[in-house]
């Protein structure tokens, strides 16, 4: 129906080919151009600082926390960490299948949770997707002649960063050996202390008038006072004897009566007191003898209770007796007898005396007058419960009394005591007052002394009453006098008594003012203390302070808008510090003393530049320069990327002849020159199978008409990828490549049978619709066959998936567009161009089937041989193939570009400064071989790294060759190695095309599980010993060698306990004294923005000496403050701890690496360590695990393997379909493991391993293979049809089908040819799917023609099938 319509409308047809070319030049055009195919891969890293923790502390505080949130998340496949210094890092796979944008969003919401678990020392988490598109697509440097390391960081920062960040395409520029340039302010004491004396001194100064005033003042008052001495000495000298006298005499008096006065009131006071003391002592002894009475009765009771329990004991003695007498009975009556009459009774019969009975008698009279006594002694059942009623009775009669509440004897005897104790309590009391009283003739030794002392006090007061009495007389006998003396003085000159009055006055004047002056002082030198302490910026401005002050003082922020009238104005609060001299001038505060200037930064602290230039390296070609590595956009073409940037460095280099723009690595030039090889492949292909076609047919129309089939089918592929999103790259290329040695089985196939028609007289236009016709179904099977072998592609996952669907999709697309060109461009092509056709003659040919005929009937006679070795080769070709072991794919593709990494020794070190040294001198030596053109060097590891990296333990070299010179990138690296042997320094080179290892891995890895790091460190010891003696391994690390320096303090909890310290406030102290890392503020200039970090002079430079003398302040109960040293309550031990500690499925491990040389394959190797390593005893709960590229490339075969497995089974099941047998199909299965020796044969021949890759062509060898087999068997069925016996069928139809199952092998066969023999760069990646194809097409085509008849005769029975069809 098709060919019949493409040949009716060819103009249709020709419109479709036309916009198909149309829409192929603009996909073309538009599609992206890459190394790989876009890979999403399932990877998110939850990156975490923690600023001053270990490894171990990271570990426990945030990775574990982050770890077990993170396993709850969805489809999670495997959690990993790693552990550093200050910060952690989480990897997390989910499966492919994952939707990673609400991955990001579940990841978030599970670590906003966690956030308030973190210690305070946390940061927030970051949250990042692993994406191919964060490695580097070129690394360049930059250096401008006359320009040193600081002026180059400048210009690149400054100017030509923008420029080429602003690039289409562009995400990021990354610049290393940039000097950061930050300010650094660190507080100087010297300046400090001569600030403080210029304070002090004005201090003094504004107290001086104050002080001047006070001296003043106590000069007047001396002044004063030796004014009133010189008045008293004059009117001394005027008094008369007699007033002399007078006034001595009342003098006297007043001394009289001021010493009667003490003596009054020390009798009235010693009145007082023997008051007290006979009242206190009447208290005490009333006390006393309350005591002692209460004493003296509960003595007396305690005697009646052990009198009753005495006399209980007395009565129970006789018990037995009384009891008798009390229940005697008449022996005659029976009846119960008397008293009297018992004992009576027992005197008679001689039971007992007449004394006995006489005692008998008192006890039961005794008894009997008291019934409930009687009672108890009846029912006592031993003497002690008698006892007992006896005491609990006395008892209740006590508390009866007494109102106590005693329940036994031993209860008074307690309270006896406990009385006693008190009453002893009262006399020691009054022994220890007894000196008190000795004064007074009293003697205490007792209470019982009391009365005896309280009346000789009472005598001793009546004494003190009658003293009191005598000097009260006496004062009345002294006023008096002091009367007459009054009356004497009256008589006196009133102006000279006035002026001793006055001259009194004066002198107690001018003592209180000399108080108040006193006062005065005191209070101005509290004042200027406190003044001076206020004023001390030592104790004012400390770095905190300081911090808090740039910060507050650098601040610029809009407040909000105003609104006036029709103008709205934007409101800013303060400015921000632009430059060093602003920052110097920057005022901090403002202590208000006159003379003394607001405090400037520049008063107190250095201020200076500071630059990472200490650890920081880059240099092209020996001069300073700056690495520059850019990453691209998600979803930009990686060549347009780096060709625009090409572009730019050009413009950028011609406008500023002084920059020099080397490009170190190039991506561009990789994809440019993979897709330049297999473009070109793939023309020399086409044009290969075009000239087979030419000398099969000998005739050029058919040729050319299946010419053009080939571009218009590739161009329908390439629209059909475009709209299908897949790039170009390595991958799909290779897929174009190969289908185009397929796509023209199809064209053939239909041309060949019009051709047939035509030969038979068919008219042009019938047989090119029923020559595509009667194929039409026989090509969609085979087309299907070839299609389904990469349908199961999609029951894989992982790399393998994203790696080889665009190869799988690519080749669907060309066949697909191939059967589609075959049914309708070819039939209308060939009504328009076979009209007139001529019998071609091929006697060659014709000789090659009748040779071919007779082999085949040789090989039908022997078909046991034939199987035999068909099986030994199969057998051969595995054993062959496989003992060259598996690879993953081979991305060493040659270039003109050489990285180098150089680095320490193995157990040795080097400093930056040796390192650096090193660096330059195999620069040095490197610039003298021929043929290379740029170097470029720089601290850290290589730059292509997705993670980056900022050690200085290695320094990175990338060399570029002359494109001109002849030399190789090994011959250069074996110069190299050469020349740098004998150096102090590893110096390990790489020619590889891209550091495509940190998505694919690379060489060996065994990672040694568990929990405890001392024993993983022993086990990961004895397993690199093991690697490093398996023959083939290089640069073996077993893990331990990223390990730090490490100082701990161990602080005993008790002996800081004795000082109030605890080990965070150890912590505290260690940490005030080394933190100095944190910025303060920003200064953003119009060139660059400077961090502005603070420390004190003390932190600039901190030593481990300087924290083993660290001491602290104790101040104890009594206040007393001492310094105690931290020594005293720590110990310190250096040593070295793990740099990073890793984790998987939150299980340590440690990782033991190495590298393969050229002459081992790295499974085999790891097959043969795996022996060693299960012999190694493990403790229970560790393992050993191989890791790395050996585990990907098997993860990468079992799923091949799958894919292979059930792509058979696709074929198969297609075959059923087109044959209706099961037995048909199962025939032409066989050819498949034919294939398979032939591309194994290859691989072993031609030196390569089995890969992924060459599974590829593997799988792509089921699918093509079969259509010969195809071919063959169905021609066979028609020919027994046809009547023809079995043998002869078979031979036939292998002789006429002969020409077509070579010219379809052959034109796949020389289309990939080229890039089996790896022409052309970059074809080295993907060379073994094309020998594998090749290999394989051309051994399973020959043995096809061989064996499969030999199957199908041995198979098949020898009847007649014509009869099968009735």
């Amino acid at each position: 129906m098709i060919p019949k319509y493409s040949v009716k409308r060819p103009y249709t047809v020709l419109v479709a080919v036309v916009l198909v070319i149309v829409l192929g030049v603009v996909s073309l055009t538009r599609m992206t151009t890459d190394l790989l195919p876009a890979m999403n891969l399932p990877y998110v890293i939850v990156v975490t600082t923690d600023v001053g923790a270990s490894p171990e502390e990271v570990e426990k505080d945030v990775t574990s926390p982050i770890e077990a949130a993170m396993a709850t998340t969805s489809n999670i496949n495997n959690v990993s960490s790693m552990s550093y210094d200050n910060y952690s890092m989480v990897i997390l796979e989910y499966e492919q299948s994952t939707n990673m944008d609400s991955a990001m969003i579940e990841i978030q919401q599970q670590l906003d949770q966690l956030t308030g678990q973190f210690p305070d020392s946390a940061g927030s988490p970051v949250i990042m997707q692993i994406d191919p598109d964060m490695m580097p697509v070129m690394i360049a440097s930059a250096d401008v002649d006359g320009m040193d390391q600081a002026e180059v960081s400048n210009y690149v920062d400054n100017e030509l960063l923008p420029l080429l960040e602003s690039i289409e395409g562009v995400a990021s520029v990354t610049a290393t050996g940039v000097l950061d340039t930050d300010l650094q302010v660190t507080m100087n004491q010297e300046k400090i202390d001569a600030l403080n004396e210029q304070i002090l001194s004005k201090i003094d100064a504004q107290f001086t008038d104050a002080q001047a005033e006070l001296d003043k003042a106590s000069s007047q008052i001396d002044s004063g006072k030796k004014k009133l001495s010189d008045s008293e000495k004059e009117m001394g000298s005027q008094l008369g004897a007699g007033e002399n006298e007078i006034i001595n005499n009342k003098i006297q008096l007043f001394n009289t009566e001021a010493d009667l006065t003490t003596q009054l009131s020390d009798l009235q006071k010693s009145q007082s007191s023997m008051d007290g003391a006979i009242k206190s002592l009447q208290s005490a002894y009333d006390g006393a003898t309350q005591l002692q009475s209460a004493i003296d009765g509960l003595q007396k009771a305690k005697d009646g209770v052990s009198q009753a329990k005495s006399g209980a004991k007395q009565l129970y003695q006789a018990h037995d007796g009384v009891m008798a007498i009390l229940t005697a009975k008449n022996p005659m009556t029976g009846a119960d007898m008397t008293v009297e009459e018992a004992l009576a009774a027992a005197v008679q019969y001689g039971q007992m005396t007449q004394e006995q009975a006489n005692q008998l008698e008192t006890v039961i009279s005794t008894l009997q007058a008291d019934p409930k006594m009687l009672e108890a002694y009846k029912n006592a059942a031993s003497e002690s419960d008698f006892i007992a009623y006896m005491e609990s009775t006395a008892i209740a009669q006590i508390n009866a009394q007494a109102g106590t509440s005693y329940t036994s004897e031993s209860d008074i005897a307690s309270q006896i005591v406990t009385l006693q104790s008190k009453l002893d309590d009262i006399n020691v009391m009054l022994m220890s007052q007894a000196s008190s009283f000795a004064d007074a003739g009293v003697t205490l030794t007792s209470y019982k002394d009391i009365p005896a002392a309280i009346s000789k006090l009472s005598e001793s007061k009546t004494q003190i009453a009658a003293g009191i009495a005598t000097i009260e007389s006496a004062q009345t006998q002294v006023a008096d006098g002091k009367t007459s003396l009054d009356d004497a003085l009256v008589t006196l000159n009133e102006s000279q008594i006035s002026g001793i009055m006055e001259m009194s006055k004066g002198y107690a004047d001018l003592a209180v003012a000399a108080n108040k002056i006193e006062e005065g002082q005191s209070q101005l030198d509290d004042a200027k203390e406190q003044a001076k302490d206020s004023a001390d910026l030592n104790t004012i401005l400390t770095m905190d302070t300081l911090k808090n002050l740039l910060t507050a003082q650098n601040f610029s922020m809009p407040a909000g808008y105003v609104t006036e009238g029709n103008e709205q104005y934007l409101v800013r609060v303060g400015d921000e510090v632009t430059s060093k001299a602003d920052l110097e001038n920057l005022v901090l505060m403002d202590l208000g003393i006159d003379g003394i200037e607001p405090v400037r930064l520049s008063d107190v602290a250095d201020i200076e530049y500071i630059d990472n230039s200490g650890d920081s390296y880059s240099k092209v070609n020996g001069n300073p320069a700056v690495m520059l590595s850019i990453e691209k956009q998600t979803g930009y073409s990686t060549g347009d990327v780096t060709d625009r940037l090409l572009d730019k460095f050009d413009s950028l280099e011609k406008e500023n002849t002084a920059l020099h723009l080397s490009v170190l690595m190039n991506q561009g030039i990789y994809i440019d020159m993979i897709v330049k090889s297999v473009v070109e492949n793939m023309i020399v292909g086409a044009i290969l199978a075009i000239i087979v076609l030419l000398l099969f047919l000998k005739d050029m129309k058919p040729t050319l008409v299946i010419a053009c089939s080939i571009p218009l089918s590739v161009v329908f592929a390439v629209v059909l990828m475009y709209f299908t999103n897949i790039t170009l790259n390595i991958i799909s290329l290779s897929g174009l490549a190969l289908g185009i040695g397929m796509l023209v089985d199809n064209s053939i196939v239909v041309i060949e049978n019009i051709y047939r028609l035509r030969g038979e007289g068919y008219s042009i236009r019938k047989a090119a619709v029923e020559g595509a016709s009667q194929v039409t179904g026989a090509i969609i099977a085979s087309t299907l066959t070839t299609i389904c072998v990469f349908a199961p592609i999609i029951f894989t996952e992982g790399i393998t998936r994203q790696l080889f669907v665009d190869i799988a999709l690519t080749i669907a697309f060309t066949l697909a567009a191939s059967l589609l060109v075959a049914l309708t461009f070819v039939p209308m092509m060939a009504a328009g161009l076979l009209k007139n056709t001529k019998e071609i003659r091929h006697n060659f040919f014709d000789k090659v089937k009748e040779v071919y005929g007779k082999i085949l009937a040789v090989c039908l006679r022997f078909k046991p041989i034939v199987f035999i070795a068909v099986i030994v080769l199969l057998g051969t070709s595995v054993v062959a193939a496989f003992s060259r072991g598996y690879s993953f794919m081979d991305m060493n593709m040659e270039t003109n570009q050489i990285s180098a990494t150089i680095s320490a020794k193995e157990d040795e070190t080097l400093t930056f400064d040796e390192l650096t040294e090193m660096a330059d001198e195999v620069v040095e030596k490197a610039l003298t071989i021929d043929g290379i053109e740029t170097i470029g060097a720089m601290a850290g590891g290589s730059a292509l790294s997705m993670m980056g990296s900022s050690s200085t333990d290695s320094i990175s070299m990338y060399m570029i060759l002359d494109e001109e010179s002849e030399v190789s990138s090994a011959e250069v690296t074996a110069q190299l190695d050469e020349l740098t042997k004998d150096m102090d320094c590893e110096v390990t080179t790489d020619t590889s095309a891209s550091d495509m290892t940190a998505l694919m891995g690379s060489g060996l890895t065994i990672n040694v599980k568990g929990n405890d790091l001392d024993k993983l460190q022993e086990l990961a010891g004895e397993v690199a010993k093991v690697v490093e003696n398996t023959e083939g391994t290089v640069d073996v690390d077993d893990g331990l060698a990223n390990t730090t320096p490490s100082f701990t303090i161990s602080v005993d909890k008790e002996k800081a306990a004795k000082y109030g310290m605890t080990v965070a406030q150890v912590f505290q102290l260690v940490y005030g004294e080394m933190a100095s890392s944190t910025s303060a503020t920003t200064i953003s200039t119009d060139a660059n923005d400077y961090q502005v970090y603070v420390q004190s002079e003390e932190q600039s430079d901190v030593t481990l000496a300087d924290i083993k003398n660290l001491t602290f302040t104790y101040t104890d109960r009594e206040g007393n403050e001492t310094e105690v040293a931290l020594s005293d309550i720590a110990q310190f031990e250096e040593g070295y701890t793990l740099g990073t500690i890793n984790r998987d499925a939150q299980t340590r491990y440690i990782s033991v690496t190495a590298g393969v040389d050229d002459d081992h394959n790295v499974s085999l190797l790891s097959n043969e360590i795996q022996k060693e390593l299960d012999k190694i005893n493990l403790p229970e709960g560790y393992s050993i695990e191989m890791a790395g590229e050996d585990e990907m490339i098997a993860d990468a075969m079992n799923q091949l393997y799958l894919m292979l497995l059930l792509a058979v089974i696709f074929i198969y099941l297609v075959m059923v379909a087109q044959f209706q047998s099961l037995l048909s199909p199962f025939i032409i299965m066989f050819t498949i493991p034919l294939a398979f020796t032939g591309g194994l044969f290859a691989l072993y021949f031609t030196g390569n391993e089995v890969s992924v890759v060459a599974m590829i062509g593997f799988v792509m060898l089921a699918g093509i293979i079969v259509n010969n087999g195809i071919v063959m068997v169905d021609f066979i069925n028609q020919l027994r049809r046809g009547g023809m016996e079995k043998k002869d069928a078979i031979i036939e139809s292998g002789k006429t089908r002969l020409r077509p199952i070579l010219m379809t092998a052959l034109t796949t066969i020389l289309s990939m040819s080229t890039m089996a023999v790896g022409l052309g760069e970059g074809s080295e990646m993907m060379q073994p799917m094309a020998i594998v194809t090749v290999g394989g097409l051309l051994y399973g085509t020959l043995l096809t023609l061989i064996v499969v008849p030999c199957i199908y005769d041995a198979f098949n029975r020898n009847k007649s099938m014509v009869e099968e069809d009735l």
